[in-house]
């Protein structure tokens, strides 16, 4: 595997990983061990930080599968659906963090549990879609075959 793959994929792993720890781990034990309100204090001064670091790593992702594409190391459709997935995850990353996640900012400070919870729901589906694009990249990767060298 070259190095730009290697890339790909520890971004996207990482990311997921990142990801997954946050949304299954932290935050519902942040929620169970400390005070609701100090809890939701707590999420929403760590969500622009998870935020930032989900969009450097998808980018970085979404440069290399873009070089790799470029260079043509790899089959079209593959390289294709490599620029998707990661361009998806990125996409859905932008979008939870400019719209949805000020959306439920100012909704949690105004106390207006019906805004926030439309704006939580919306969180959590763009985090579900974009781990299941990361899956899908990381699948992809894991399926494809490495480019030939010619000898």
């Amino acid at each position: 595997m070259d190095i730009l793959r290697v890339l790909v994929v520890v971004c996207v792993a990482g990311w997921l990983a990142i990801s997954t720890f946050f949304s299954f781990a932290v935050a519902p034990l942040a929620f169970r061990v400390i005070d609701r309100g100090a809890a939701g204090q707590l999420v929403s001064a760590v969500l622009p930080r998870y935020y930032d670091w989900g969009i450097v790593l998808c980018a970085i992702a979404l440069t290399g599968s873009a070089v790799l594409t470029v260079t043509g190391r790899r089959p079209r459709v593959r390289a294709l659906a490599g620029i998707a997935l990661c361009g998806t995850m990125l996409g859905l990353l932008l979008w939870a963090s400019i719209v949805v996640l000020p959306r439920a900012e100012s909704s949690r400070r105004a106390r207006d549990d019906t805004a926030f919870a439309l704006a939580h729901r919306s969180s959590v589906q763009l985090n579900g879609l974009m781990m299941l694009a990361g899956a899908a990249v990381l699948l992809l990767e894991a399926l494809s075959r490495p480019a030939r060298r010619d000898r």
